[in-house]
């Protein structure tokens, strides 16, 4: 998937998070700033610091 495509589709599906590709990082902001230079790493990590989006995420996935 290309990373602007990818970028919209994580903005939507974490709306209360602001998330940027700045070079090769990944960065979200929301409760806290995380960052990976890997974007399954951001995702680990949201899951982490936000499990109630990941969830909510999963969910909007699954109904579509």
């Amino acid at each position: 998937m290309n990373e602007s495509v990818t970028l919209l589709l994580l903005r939507h599906l974490f709306p209360h998070w602001s998330i940027t590709l700045d070079g090769d990082v990944w960065r979200a902001s929301g409760r806290m700033l995380i960052s990976s230079s890997h974007l399954e790493g951001l995702l680990d990590l949201l899951h982490v610091a936000d499990p109630a989006a990941v969830e909510r995420a999963a969910g909007l996935l699954e109904e579509a």
